[in-house]
This record gives C-alpha cells, structure tokens and sequence, in this order.
C-alpha cells in the first residue's frame, strides 16, 4: 500500500464532507438483497446481513475503488510504488522470525520465503497496516450500484468532482465491480459460516480484501488453507496467510527456477497491475541481496 500524500488526504477530507451518511432516494439494499439470494443465500441471511446497523450507505466506497485503487508508482520511479528501505530490513528480519513456517510453505508449494515476504511488505506491511472497513459493507456499497437509481444519484453528486464519472466506461466499470462485489459477499458469508463468525466482524480495506496477504473471498473461498492445523483456515491467520499464498502462487506458476517473465506472470494474478509486479519483484530481488 503507497503512502498517503497531503492531496489523497485532502481528497479524503473532501469525501468525508460531501458524502451524506446515507443519500436521498430509494434504499438499494433491497435491489441488491434480490441479487445475493440469487446467488443462493438464504433470504433471511441476506435481511440480516443488509439491514445490519453496520451497513450504511456509503458512496466514497464507490470513488475510491473506481478512482484510487490501482497502484501507483512514485515520484522518483513512476513504475514502482513507494516503498520505506525500513520495510526490507523489517522483511528481512520478518524472514528469520518466521523461518520453520516459510520454510514449510517453500517445501510444500516451492514458493521461497522472499516472494511471500515481498508481497507482504506491498499488501500490509507484514501484517501490520490496519484494516479500518467493514468488509460486508464495502463490497455491499459497490453492489449497490446495480441500482440504477443510486448510480445515478452518484453520478450527478459527484460529477463536478469527477467528470470522468459520466463517461460510459466508467460506468461500464461500475457496473462491472458491482456484479463482481455481489458474488464475493455470496463467497464471504461461506467463509464466516466456516470459521463460524459473524460476517459483519470481519475487516479488511476499502476494496474488500481481508487479512495480512489482502485475499478477496472467492480467492481464499478457493485458495485458503488451515497452515496452522486448528482446523479452520482463516485470513486473518498469518500463518494460514502464508500457506495460502504458496498455494495461489503455485498455482499461478509461481517456481523458484522459473523465468523472470513466468515469475511476473504468477505475481500478476496476484494483482493486475504492472506497478504493483514491478515493486513485488524490486523487493524479491532486495530480500535476496
């Protein structure tokens, strides 16, 4: 995660100003409440998740995952993010204190202790960076947008703030997040059920991702593993984190003796951007030195 500058802390500032805790019209909780018992979830489920005091509508979550959620290069290297030198000393550090569980995780998926490590410092500083978002709320807010209604409403709000928010590939791209976030709340509800938690407790970032390796629900649905054989496989678990990374990397075709174009391709399964591939292998490389 980049750092935030005195403009993103303005523009936060500017959101928080604007955006009303909830805006006038239709409540599009009932829309989208439609759409997740569709996806099979058990009406009174989705009521009880929905109409959850925690729940509120918020249309900054929408601006911030259409505006600021790509990764962004520095000023000094444009295709790499910025990164504190501290953060690979304390890589470096993280490597020694957790070398019988990397070690486990190279053995089982070939997946070295420096990649795991490199995409810890990117996704939350080894575990360390808070998660301040309701992650049910997150993804309910982009959901909401399927309501055309809201969207609109959205759109005439904050056009003057964002002209672009009228062009129809940013709506296209609203739409598109929107279908995505109804599937995930689907796949994050399964994964409370499992761990047998609420899933209104569950936080991660204002994009939805949760725990220290910033998995999405449908990966870790997917992809989670119990590393630390308490039965459960939690994202909020480093060690399961760690597991669970090797896997999806794995996966991905991630191997220690493979290209650098093959290694490239498996980080970027992990996050579509080549900013973020970029700064990952900038510190694989660091961590090795």
């Amino acid at each position: 995660m980049s750092r935030q500058s005195p403009c993103l802390v303005f523009i936060v500032f500017f959101l928080i100003w604007l955006s009303p805790a909830a805006m006038a019209g239709d409540d599009p909780r009932s829309f989208v409440g439609e759409l997740l018992v569709a996806e099979g979830l058990e009406p009174a489920r989705v009521s009880s998740m929905l109409q959850d005091s925690r729940i509120s509508i918020c249309p900054d979550i929408v601006l911030k995952n259409l505006f600021y959620s790509t990764p962004r290069g520095s000023v000094q290297k444009p295709d790499v993010m910025q990164i504190d030198p501290r953060q690979i000393e304390r890589g470096r550090d993280f490597m020694t204190e957790n070398e019988a569980v990397l070690s486990a995780v190279e053995q089982r998926f070939g997946v070295s202790p420096r990649i795991i490590t490199a995409i810890l410092i990117v996704e939350s500083r080894l575990g360390t960076y808070p998660m301040p978002y309701n992650v049910v709320n997150a993804y309910a807010n982009l959901a909401f947008v399927l309501d055309q209604a809201y969207w609109k409403e959205i759109q005439n709000r904050y056009a003057d703030a964002y002209p672009q928010i009228r062009d129809d590939a940013t709506a296209a791209r609203a739409k598109r997040k929107a279908k995505w976030a109804v599937r995930e709340l689907y796949h994050l509800a399964q994964i409370a059920d499992h761990l047998e938690i609420d899933p209104l407790s569950i936080s991660g970032s204002f994009a939805g991702a949760m725990g220290p390796a910033q998995f999405i629900p449908s990966s870790f649905w997917v992809f989670g593993m119990d590393g630390d054989g308490d039965g459960m496989a939690d994202p909020s678990n480093m060690t399961d984190a760690k597991f669970s990374m090797g896997r999806y990397l794995k996966e991905f075709g991630w191997a220690e003796d493979a290209s650098v174009e093959q290694k490239r391709r498996a980080v970027w399964h992990y996050n579509r951007s080549r900013v973020y591939v970029n700064t990952v292998m900038m510190l694989y490389e660091e961590l090795g030195r």
